[in-house]
């Protein structure tokens, strides 16, 4: 049935609002069905698609549901079914363990070997605030796995996965000095909620986290899937055909949750006004940006949000994405506006921030794109290598940019091209440039060459 741009879309979306949550005006069909158009399931088809919520001020906007849960039996998805939440799990890690930092059981700054001290001893410390903000170095457990023939990842325990991060001599780097994102950190913060809380992790977060708020239909698993029988299949959709992967760890920590866009409006409520979980101190535990040791934020290649405890900071939104399994997931929340977007998509050829970036657009009602971070143009500036006399000038752009070259005797050459090809990262001609998390430099590389450049005064 095609509800798009008709009063029983409407109705619908009206129909399958959370008890929880009080009702904003709906927008006007021709908003809802561009909404729905950004989502991007494809008409007419035996397809996956998204479970989408929008909410302002403290009420849902819009419910919106395209395409199927189960493709083979033809079962839709809607704002009931159960999706894997991937690393937008990370989040409720986070609150779990603040929960213990603001009880006095955890502090930020520690050791983390104060709680797990069977750890093997590193060459520097790591503290619960660089696992927070991906400052650690830890290795990611998931790849570990792998690496470990342990295949596949939905056929590991709990255990396996720490008993890889319990082998690890050393971090990839000193903690504090760089951003790396990796499961591994958030699965030690999940044993050590586990250790000082007393109870195994998966059942803390259900009984701190989510049954306070209502989540009924939300748990953390530990060994096995959902047995509901609404709940999605992961899935990969390129070129019309549709492929199951909904291979995923069974287990807490870095991933785990099971949830629905219903019960994220819960956690939408919460945040907004409810504070059950997201008290005051809590809020500002978990927003408050990551900072490298030399005080700079942490940010991926210089560019992109701060990450802070599992949520990216940027100029208005926090948020996080995940994906995993043949699910692309994202939850947002506008601090300015209170707004906030849950999406929960089965399809895991999408990128769930420029789909969800699309569908504000398509609102088109003044909210800002979920993916800001630092523009490019923050890294103008003139840098210097000591062993070139060259000064490297460059002047960035959300494409690409120039840099213009001044040779030894101070004259500027020619502005060449720059092509961004990723966060903080540039090609030129026969070079590439890629910016450090600190962005204080950035390091040029080209066949049998590379060197480092410095920010110059």
């Amino acid at each position: 049935m095609n509800w798009i741009g008709s009063l029983p879309l409407l109705a619908l979306v009206a129909a399958s609002l959370p008890a929880s949550s009080a009702t904003a005006q709906s927008p006007a069909p021709d908003k809802v069905a561009a909404v729905k158009a950004a989502l991007g399931v494809p008409a007419g088809a035996l397809a996956p698609g998204c479970a989408l919520g929008l909410f302002r001020g403290g009420k849902t906007e819009l419910l919106l549901n395209d395409g199927y849960a189960d493709v083979a039996s033809a079962r839709r998805i809607n704002s009931d079914t159960q999706f894997y939440a991937a690393s937008v799990s990370k989040q409720f890690t986070a609150a779990a363990l603040m929960q213990l930092v603001v009880a006095g059981k955890v502090r930020l700054d520690d050791d983390v070997h104060r709680y797990l001290p069977d750890l093997p001893a590193y060459p520097d410390p790591l503290t619960i605030r660089n696992l927070l903000n991906m400052t650690g170095g830890v290795r990611d457990s998931l790849v570990l796995l792998q690496l470990d023939g342990i295949e596949p990842v939905s056929s590991a325990t709990r255990a396996q996965a720490l008993a890889e991060i319990f082998q690890q001599r050393d971090t990839k780097f000193t903690p504090g000095s760089a951003y790396d994102y990796t499961n591994g950190g958030y699965l030690m913060l999940s044993e050590v909620v586990e250790k000082v809380s007393g109870e195994k992790f998966e059942s803390y977060v259900n009984s701190h986290v989510l049954k306070p708020l209502g989540m009924t239909r939300s748990f953390v698993m530990l060994g096995n899937r959902t047995t509901d029988a609404n709940f999605a299949r992961g899935y990969v959709m390129q070129d019309g055909k549709v492929t199951l992967t909904d291979d995923y760890p069974l287990f807490g920590g870095s991933g785990g949750l099971i949830t629905t866009v219903n019960d994220l409006a819960k956690w939408y409520d919460d945040i907004d006004s409810g504070h059950k979980v997201w008290t005051a101190e809590i809020t500002r535990l978990l927003t408050t940006p990551g900072r490298f040791t030399d005080g700079s934020p942490v940010r991926d290649h210089g560019q992109g949000p701060i990450y802070a405890s599992a949520l990216l900071i940027g100029p208005h939104w926090f948020h996080h994405t995940g994906a995993a399994g043949g699910f692309k997931t994202l939850f947002g929340y506008d601090r300015e506006q209170r707004f906030g977007v849950a999406m929960l998509c089965n399809n895991g050829a999408y990128n769930p921030d420029k789909v969800a970036d699309g569908v504000l657009a398509a609102l088109d009602e003044g909210v800002p794109a979920v993916s800001e971070g630092a523009p490019p143009s923050s890294m103008d500036g003139r840098y210097g290598n000591p062993n070139l006399k060259a000064i490297y000038s460059l002047a960035l752009t959300e494409q690409g940019g120039t840099v213009t070259i001044t040779d030894r005797d101070g004259k500027p050459g020619v502005p060449q091209p720059l092509v961004r090809t990723g966060s903080g990262q540039y090609t030129g001609r026969g070079y590439t440039l890629a910016f450090d998390d600190n962005a204080k430099g950035f390091i040029l590389a080209m066949p049998r060459v590379t060197l480092h450049f410095a920010r110059l005064p």
